[in-house]
């Protein structure tokens, strides 16, 4: 839903603002594209893209098999709702492995999906306030990621994720920008081999699809 190779998602973690700078292709692979943008104190905002056949429910029952996150999220080591808010809205905590030396990382974000227009939308926000930091870990901050999911007339859905998050510590931002890209790429391909475990399954809070 960020660090050495933890910095972009989080997890899972993409922006809702519109920034000036344009996006930059980074890499392509296995059908995965992603690209990246300035964003401030010098580290960068990504984009993951992909086709894959899913459903909005088969998607978000993913999502919320927090059991299930560490197997495909990049350097997730666990994953917990704090707090049930409505049925579309979850405090969540993450906890993220550090190689060594560097210290672990973990983060608070506050996550609400809707349909809008047809498109399912999961936005994820900084809720760092709501627990106070643990011991042994680095709080990542500034968190602020954005899921869409469009079907497509040829039965598969458009999945974007685009992330920002400032990973803290004493890391230097080339090396976090780096890791960005890899723990992008790398979530992505885990998002893409545990889609089909999802897909016989209806979200209660969903309509149902035909696809």
């Amino acid at each position: 839903m960020i660090l050495p190779r933890i910095f972009a998602l989080g997890l899972c973690v993409l922006s809702t603002l519109t920034y000036a700078n344009p996006w930059q292709f980074v890499t392509s692979e296995d059908g995965i594209i992603i690209d990246k943008r300035p964003h401030t104190e010098g580290l960068v905002e990504i984009r993951a893209q992909m086709q894959a056949p899913t459903t909005y429910s088969g998607f978000l029952l993913l999502l919320e098999d927090s059991e299930n996150v560490p197997n495909w999220i990049d350097n997730v080591s666990e994953s917990r709702v704090l707090m049930q808010i409505s049925e579309d809205e979850n405090i969540v905590y993450t906890q993220f492995k550090a190689p060594w030396p560097a210290r672990d990382r973990d983060m608070v974000t506050y996550s609400k999906y809707s349909i809008e227009d047809g498109q399912f939308v999961l936005s994820i926000k900084d809720a760092s306030n709501y627990l106070a930091k643990e011991s042994g870990y680095i709080r990542i901050y500034d968190v602020d990621a954005l899921w869409t999911l469009q079907p497509l007339t040829n039965g598969n859905t458009y999945i974007t994720y685009t992330a920002y998050a400032n990973a803290g510590g004493i890391l230097p931002n080339w090396l976090m920008n780096k890791l960005s890209i890899g723990s992008a790429l790398s979530t992505f391909k885990g998002l893409k081999e545990q889609l089909p475990k999802y897909q016989d399954q209806q979200h209660p809070n969903l309509p149902s699809e035909s696809r």
